[in-house]
Protein backbone atom coordinates (compact mmCIF):
# COMPACT_ATOMS: atom_id res chain seq x y z
CA UNK A 1 0.00 0.00 0.00
CA UNK A 2 2.96 2.36 0.95
CA UNK A 3 4.78 1.61 -2.21
CA UNK A 4 1.65 2.17 -4.43
CA UNK A 5 0.83 5.80 -3.02
CA UNK A 6 4.85 6.97 -3.36
CA UNK A 7 4.37 5.59 -7.07
CA UNK A 8 1.28 8.11 -7.04
CA UNK A 9 2.83 10.70 -5.36
CA UNK A 10 6.21 10.90 -7.90
CA UNK A 11 4.07 10.54 -10.95
CA UNK A 12 2.01 13.75 -9.74
CA UNK A 13 4.45 16.03 -9.04
CA UNK A 14 6.65 15.19 -12.63
CA UNK A 15 2.80 16.02 -13.82
CA UNK A 16 2.86 19.07 -11.88
CA UNK A 17 6.62 19.63 -13.06
CA UNK A 18 5.92 19.01 -16.87
CA UNK A 19 3.43 21.57 -16.38
CA UNK A 20 5.07 24.30 -14.99
CA UNK A 21 7.97 23.74 -17.35
CA UNK A 22 5.60 23.91 -20.23
CA UNK A 23 4.30 27.40 -18.80
CA UNK A 24 7.47 28.70 -18.74
CA UNK A 25 8.14 27.62 -21.92
CA UNK A 26 5.29 29.43 -23.28
CA UNK A 27 5.51 32.50 -21.42
CA UNK A 28 8.93 32.71 -23.19
CA UNK A 29 8.08 32.12 -26.23
CA UNK A 30 5.04 34.83 -25.94
CA UNK A 31 7.77 37.08 -24.53
CA UNK A 32 10.06 36.52 -27.43
CA UNK A 33 7.59 37.13 -29.84
CA UNK A 34 6.34 40.42 -28.01
CA UNK A 35 9.61 41.43 -28.08
CA UNK A 36 10.54 40.75 -31.55
CA UNK A 37 6.85 42.16 -32.54
CA UNK A 38 7.79 45.32 -30.55
CA UNK A 39 11.17 45.87 -32.11
CA UNK A 40 9.71 45.54 -35.43
CA UNK A 41 7.40 48.16 -35.16
CA UNK A 42 10.13 50.54 -33.41
CA UNK A 43 11.89 49.92 -36.27
CA UNK A 44 9.43 50.59 -38.83
CA UNK A 45 8.43 53.87 -36.91
CA UNK A 46 12.27 54.43 -37.34
CA UNK A 47 11.60 53.78 -40.51
CA UNK A 48 8.70 55.89 -41.60
CA UNK A 49 10.82 59.16 -39.49
CA UNK A 50 13.42 58.86 -41.57
CA UNK A 51 11.72 59.27 -44.71
CA UNK A 52 9.46 61.69 -43.34
CA UNK A 53 12.56 63.37 -42.71
CA UNK A 54 14.58 62.69 -45.99
CA UNK A 55 10.70 64.37 -47.68
CA UNK A 56 11.00 67.21 -45.49
CA UNK A 57 14.77 67.81 -46.87
CA UNK A 58 13.78 67.09 -50.13
CA UNK A 59 11.10 69.94 -50.03
CA UNK A 60 13.30 71.73 -48.26
CA UNK A 61 15.85 71.59 -50.90
CA UNK A 62 13.24 72.17 -53.84
CA UNK A 63 12.20 75.38 -51.90
CA UNK A 64 15.83 76.23 -52.17
CA UNK A 65 16.01 75.53 -55.72
CA UNK A 66 12.92 77.35 -55.92
CA UNK A 67 14.80 80.64 -54.32
CA UNK A 68 18.14 80.09 -56.66
CA UNK A 69 15.40 80.22 -59.46
CA UNK A 70 13.90 83.50 -58.50
CA UNK A 71 17.10 84.76 -58.22
CA UNK A 72 18.44 84.13 -61.31
CA UNK A 73 14.84 85.57 -62.91
CA UNK A 74 15.70 89.20 -60.96
CA UNK A 75 19.47 89.05 -62.14
CA UNK A 76 18.98 88.23 -65.50
CA UNK A 77 15.37 88.99 -66.59
CA UNK A 78 16.13 87.80 -69.94
CA UNK A 79 17.11 83.72 -68.79
CA UNK A 80 16.28 81.61 -71.03
CA UNK A 81 15.62 78.88 -68.87
CA UNK A 82 18.02 76.50 -69.00
CA UNK A 83 18.91 74.06 -65.97
CA UNK A 84 20.86 75.12 -62.78
CA UNK A 85 22.06 72.29 -60.42
CA UNK A 86 23.44 72.61 -57.33
CA UNK A 87 23.86 71.14 -53.66
CA UNK A 88 23.30 72.45 -49.80
CA UNK A 89 25.43 71.25 -46.71
CA UNK A 90 23.73 68.61 -45.90
CA UNK A 91 24.72 66.99 -49.39
CA UNK A 92 20.93 67.12 -51.10
CA UNK A 93 21.15 67.87 -54.23
CA UNK A 94 18.74 69.95 -56.92
CA UNK A 95 17.65 71.39 -59.98
CA UNK A 96 15.49 74.56 -61.36
CA UNK A 97 14.48 75.57 -64.98
CA UNK A 98 12.35 77.93 -66.54
CA UNK A 99 10.24 78.18 -69.74
CA UNK A 100 8.51 81.80 -70.64
CA UNK A 101 5.77 82.83 -72.55
CA UNK A 102 5.38 86.42 -73.47
CA UNK A 103 2.88 88.41 -72.70
CA UNK A 104 1.17 91.64 -74.13
CA UNK A 105 2.72 94.78 -72.82
CA UNK A 106 6.15 93.68 -72.49
CA UNK A 107 5.76 91.24 -69.87
CA UNK A 108 6.64 87.68 -69.87
CA UNK A 109 5.56 84.63 -67.54
CA UNK A 110 7.97 82.65 -66.33
CA UNK A 111 7.27 78.92 -64.83
CA UNK A 112 9.87 77.87 -62.64
CA UNK A 113 10.03 73.97 -62.07
CA UNK A 114 12.26 72.68 -58.75
CA UNK A 115 13.38 69.94 -57.64
CA UNK A 116 14.93 68.89 -54.97
CA UNK A 117 16.49 64.91 -53.48
CA UNK A 118 17.36 64.25 -50.25
CA UNK A 119 21.37 63.32 -49.17
CA UNK A 120 20.60 59.34 -49.59
CA UNK A 121 18.38 59.86 -52.38
CA UNK A 122 15.49 58.08 -51.06
CA UNK A 123 13.19 60.94 -51.23
CA UNK A 124 12.45 63.75 -53.88
CA UNK A 125 10.21 66.50 -54.20
CA UNK A 126 8.86 69.27 -57.04
CA UNK A 127 8.01 72.49 -57.05
CA UNK A 128 6.55 74.35 -59.63
CA UNK A 129 5.74 78.10 -59.47
CA UNK A 130 4.84 80.90 -61.69
CA UNK A 131 6.69 84.38 -61.91
CA UNK A 132 5.70 87.66 -64.13
CA UNK A 133 8.55 89.35 -65.02
CA UNK A 134 6.99 93.34 -65.94
CA UNK A 135 8.59 96.67 -66.81
CA UNK A 136 7.96 98.97 -64.12
CA UNK A 137 6.91 101.64 -66.81
CA UNK A 138 3.07 100.29 -67.65
CA UNK A 139 2.29 103.08 -70.24
CA UNK A 140 4.95 104.87 -71.79
CA UNK A 141 3.67 108.40 -72.58
CA UNK A 142 3.16 108.47 -76.13
CA UNK A 143 3.57 112.66 -76.02
CA UNK A 144 6.80 114.14 -75.11
CA UNK A 145 4.96 116.02 -72.46
CA UNK A 146 2.37 115.06 -70.47
CA UNK A 147 1.00 118.09 -68.19
CA UNK A 148 -1.40 118.22 -65.98
CA UNK A 149 -3.45 121.32 -65.55
CA UNK A 150 -1.41 122.88 -68.90
CA UNK A 151 1.32 125.98 -68.42
CA UNK A 152 0.66 129.55 -67.07
CA UNK A 153 0.21 132.61 -69.80
CA UNK A 154 4.01 132.94 -69.01
CA UNK A 155 5.18 129.48 -69.36
CA UNK A 156 8.14 128.75 -72.43
CA UNK A 157 8.36 125.61 -74.01
CA UNK A 158 10.12 123.82 -76.43
CA UNK A 159 9.29 120.16 -77.56
CA UNK A 160 10.53 117.65 -80.46
CA UNK A 161 7.20 115.72 -81.29
CA UNK A 162 6.83 112.01 -81.63
CA UNK A 163 6.49 111.61 -85.57
CA UNK A 164 3.52 108.83 -84.95
CA UNK A 165 2.31 109.85 -81.49
CA UNK A 166 -1.12 109.68 -82.87
CA UNK A 167 -1.16 106.95 -85.55
CA UNK A 168 1.46 106.37 -88.30
CA UNK A 169 2.84 110.11 -89.45
CA UNK A 170 0.40 111.79 -86.94
CA UNK A 171 3.11 113.93 -84.64
CA UNK A 172 2.56 114.12 -80.97
CA UNK A 173 3.72 116.85 -79.06
CA UNK A 174 1.75 117.70 -75.83
CA UNK A 175 -1.08 116.23 -73.85
CA UNK A 176 -3.03 118.03 -71.65
CA UNK A 177 -6.30 118.44 -69.81
CA UNK A 178 -6.21 121.87 -69.96
CA UNK A 179 -5.83 124.22 -72.79
CA UNK A 180 -3.18 125.85 -73.91
CA UNK A 181 -2.56 129.63 -74.82
CA UNK A 182 0.01 130.28 -76.49
CA UNK A 183 0.56 133.81 -75.18
CA UNK A 184 4.64 134.57 -75.48
CA UNK A 185 6.77 133.61 -78.29
CA UNK A 186 9.11 131.02 -77.19
CA UNK A 187 6.21 128.69 -77.53
CA UNK A 188 6.87 126.03 -80.49
CA UNK A 189 7.18 121.91 -81.56
CA UNK A 190 9.20 120.62 -84.24
CA UNK A 191 10.93 117.66 -86.07
CA UNK A 192 14.17 116.30 -84.28
CA UNK A 193 16.26 117.19 -88.03
CA UNK A 194 15.22 120.93 -87.02
CA UNK A 195 16.23 120.73 -83.66
CA UNK A 196 19.53 118.96 -84.72
CA UNK A 197 19.70 122.41 -86.98
CA UNK A 198 19.27 124.11 -84.50
CA UNK A 199 16.21 125.72 -85.89
CA UNK A 200 13.45 124.30 -83.75
CA UNK A 201 12.01 128.09 -83.23
CA UNK A 202 12.60 129.38 -87.11
CA UNK A 203 11.49 125.97 -88.54
CA UNK A 204 8.43 124.86 -85.71
CA UNK A 205 5.61 122.45 -86.44
CA UNK A 206 3.45 123.98 -83.96
CA UNK A 207 3.89 128.14 -82.61
CA UNK A 208 1.94 131.17 -81.63
CA UNK A 209 1.27 131.81 -84.81
CA UNK A 210 0.03 128.25 -86.21
CA UNK A 211 -1.34 125.53 -83.52
CA UNK A 212 -1.64 122.05 -84.85
CA UNK A 213 -3.08 118.87 -84.31
CA UNK A 214 0.12 117.46 -82.06
CA UNK A 215 -0.92 119.64 -79.53
CA UNK A 216 -3.58 117.44 -77.50
CA UNK A 217 -5.11 119.82 -74.74
CA UNK A 218 -8.71 120.26 -72.80
CA UNK A 219 -8.48 116.52 -74.19
CA UNK A 220 -11.53 114.70 -72.22
CA UNK A 221 -9.03 111.07 -72.41
CA UNK A 222 -5.90 112.17 -70.36
CA UNK A 223 -5.61 110.60 -67.40
CA UNK A 224 -6.84 111.80 -64.29
CA UNK A 225 -4.79 109.83 -62.52
CA UNK A 226 -1.05 110.19 -64.05
CA UNK A 227 0.89 107.58 -61.34
CA UNK A 228 -2.16 104.93 -62.58
CA UNK A 229 -1.96 105.91 -65.82
CA UNK A 230 2.29 105.72 -65.96
CA UNK A 231 2.57 102.75 -63.61
CA UNK A 232 -1.12 100.91 -62.82
CA UNK A 233 -0.06 101.80 -59.12
CA UNK A 234 -2.90 104.84 -57.53
CA UNK A 235 -2.01 108.25 -56.03
CA UNK A 236 -3.08 107.45 -52.94
CA UNK A 237 -0.35 104.25 -52.91
CA UNK A 238 2.63 106.17 -53.73
CA UNK A 239 4.86 104.88 -51.28
CA UNK A 240 4.27 101.35 -53.25
CA UNK A 241 5.91 103.32 -56.24
CA UNK A 242 8.79 104.58 -53.79
CA UNK A 243 9.30 101.02 -52.38
CA UNK A 244 10.41 99.96 -56.26
CA UNK A 245 12.97 102.77 -56.66
CA UNK A 246 16.10 101.56 -57.21
CA UNK A 247 17.91 104.60 -55.21
CA UNK A 248 15.62 107.27 -53.32
CA UNK A 249 17.99 110.67 -52.72
CA UNK A 250 16.77 113.80 -50.68
CA UNK A 251 18.18 115.59 -53.76
CA UNK A 252 20.12 115.14 -57.69
CA UNK A 253 23.56 115.94 -56.56
CA UNK A 254 24.79 112.59 -57.24
CA UNK A 255 23.03 112.34 -60.67
CA UNK A 256 25.53 111.84 -63.53
CA UNK A 257 26.46 110.01 -67.08
CA UNK A 258 26.90 106.52 -64.35
CA UNK A 259 23.03 107.12 -62.82
CA UNK A 260 20.63 103.98 -63.97
CA UNK A 261 17.13 102.64 -63.18
CA UNK A 262 14.53 104.16 -60.87
CA UNK A 263 15.82 106.94 -59.25
CA UNK A 264 13.62 108.49 -56.61
CA UNK A 265 14.21 112.14 -55.13
CA UNK A 266 12.56 113.63 -52.13
CA UNK A 267 12.43 117.32 -52.54
CA UNK A 268 14.03 120.05 -55.03
CA UNK A 269 16.11 118.48 -57.78
CA UNK A 270 19.30 120.98 -59.29
CA UNK A 271 21.19 119.40 -61.93
CA UNK A 272 24.66 121.50 -62.31
CA UNK A 273 25.64 122.55 -65.69
CA UNK A 274 27.56 120.30 -68.74
CA UNK A 275 26.09 116.98 -66.38
CA UNK A 276 25.08 113.69 -68.42
CA UNK A 277 22.50 111.73 -66.96
CA UNK A 278 21.83 108.33 -67.96
CA UNK A 279 22.26 107.29 -71.31
CA UNK A 280 20.83 106.19 -74.48
CA UNK A 281 20.91 102.53 -73.78
CA UNK A 282 20.96 103.59 -69.86
CA UNK A 283 17.93 106.22 -69.25
CA UNK A 284 16.57 106.19 -66.14
CA UNK A 285 13.01 106.84 -64.36
CA UNK A 286 13.45 110.03 -62.43
CA UNK A 287 10.61 110.89 -60.00
CA UNK A 288 10.95 114.14 -58.41
CA UNK A 289 8.51 114.29 -55.54
CA UNK A 290 7.15 117.62 -54.17
CA UNK A 291 10.18 119.46 -55.34
CA UNK A 292 11.46 121.96 -58.06
CA UNK A 293 13.69 121.02 -61.21
CA UNK A 294 16.55 123.18 -62.57
CA UNK A 295 18.43 122.12 -64.87
CA UNK A 296 21.30 124.49 -65.77
CA UNK A 297 23.47 125.01 -68.81
CA UNK A 298 23.78 122.10 -71.04
CA UNK A 299 22.50 119.47 -68.68
CA UNK A 300 20.84 116.45 -71.05
CA UNK A 301 18.78 114.18 -68.91
CA UNK A 302 18.23 110.29 -70.92
CA UNK A 303 14.68 108.72 -69.98
CA UNK A 304 11.38 109.73 -67.96
CA UNK A 305 11.34 112.85 -65.69
CA UNK A 306 7.82 112.33 -63.70
CA UNK A 307 7.58 115.78 -61.78
CA UNK A 308 5.03 115.40 -59.13
CA UNK A 309 3.11 117.00 -56.55
CA UNK A 310 1.27 115.28 -53.86
CA UNK A 311 -2.39 115.63 -52.88
CA UNK A 312 -2.21 118.32 -49.99
CA UNK A 313 0.82 120.10 -51.21
CA UNK A 314 0.84 123.78 -51.15
CA UNK A 315 4.36 124.08 -52.97
CA UNK A 316 4.25 126.58 -56.10
CA UNK A 317 6.67 124.17 -58.21
CA UNK A 318 7.79 124.37 -61.95
CA UNK A 319 10.50 123.25 -63.96
CA UNK A 320 13.26 125.14 -65.51
CA UNK A 321 16.26 124.06 -68.33
CA UNK A 322 18.49 126.72 -69.08
CA UNK A 323 20.37 126.80 -72.31
CA UNK A 324 21.31 123.79 -74.00
CA UNK A 325 19.53 121.64 -71.62
CA UNK A 326 16.86 119.08 -72.24
CA UNK A 327 15.29 115.88 -71.17
CA UNK A 328 15.51 113.45 -74.46
CA UNK A 329 12.75 110.63 -73.89
CA UNK A 330 9.24 112.41 -72.16
CA UNK A 331 8.30 114.44 -69.13
CA UNK A 332 5.36 114.35 -67.03
CA UNK A 333 4.05 116.76 -64.66
CA UNK A 334 0.59 116.74 -62.61
CA UNK A 335 0.79 120.36 -61.91
CA UNK A 336 0.59 123.88 -64.24
CA UNK A 337 3.89 124.52 -65.61
CA UNK A 338 5.29 127.52 -66.44
CA UNK A 339 4.14 129.76 -62.83
CA UNK A 340 7.71 131.21 -62.58
CA UNK A 341 8.40 131.63 -66.12
CA UNK A 342 10.50 129.09 -66.72
CA UNK A 343 11.50 127.01 -70.19
CA UNK A 344 10.57 123.36 -70.12
CA UNK A 345 12.15 121.69 -73.20
CA UNK A 346 11.74 118.08 -73.89
CA UNK A 347 13.06 115.89 -77.23
CA UNK A 348 10.97 112.60 -78.02
CA UNK A 349 13.79 109.54 -78.55
CA UNK A 350 12.30 106.78 -79.94
CA UNK A 351 15.48 104.62 -78.40
CA UNK A 352 15.14 105.49 -75.29
CA UNK A 353 11.58 105.23 -75.04
CA UNK A 354 12.04 101.72 -75.90
CA UNK A 355 14.50 101.13 -73.44
CA UNK A 356 12.47 102.57 -70.93
CA UNK A 357 10.18 99.28 -70.85
CA UNK A 358 12.78 96.65 -72.33
CA UNK A 359 16.17 97.56 -70.15
CA UNK A 360 16.54 95.08 -67.67
CA UNK A 361 17.24 97.51 -65.04
CA UNK A 362 13.68 98.86 -65.64
CA UNK A 363 12.13 95.64 -64.75
CA UNK A 364 10.87 93.62 -62.24
CA UNK A 365 9.53 90.28 -60.81
CA UNK A 366 6.19 89.33 -58.57
CA UNK A 367 5.43 86.00 -57.89
CA UNK A 368 2.26 84.94 -59.18
CA UNK A 369 -0.20 84.20 -56.37
CA UNK A 370 -2.16 81.11 -56.35
CA UNK A 371 0.21 79.52 -58.73
CA UNK A 372 2.31 77.25 -56.54
CA UNK A 373 2.57 73.29 -56.58
CA UNK A 374 4.44 70.70 -54.73
CA UNK A 375 4.12 67.29 -55.38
Amino acid sequence: MNNWRGKYSENLLNQEGAAILLTVVLLLIMVTLVTLYTGKIQSFEHQILLNTQNQVRAQATAKAALNQGMAKLNVDKAWLGAQLSGSLDDNSSFTVSAISEDLPGNRKLVTLTANGESADGLAKAKIIEQSLVYPILFNPPPAPLMVQHGFSHDSEFEIVLNPDGLGVSAPFSIWSDSAIVFSGTNHHSCMLSAFNEGNCETNSYSNPSNKLADIQDASTSFPVDVLSYLFNISSVEWMLLQQQADFVFNDCDSLDIGSWGFVWIDGDCEVSGSTQVGSDSQPIILVVFDGDIEFHSDVLMYGLLIAYRPLGSVKNLDINMQSGSAVLGAIVANYELGTKSDLTRVVFNADVMHHLQHNQKLQRVARVPGSWRDF
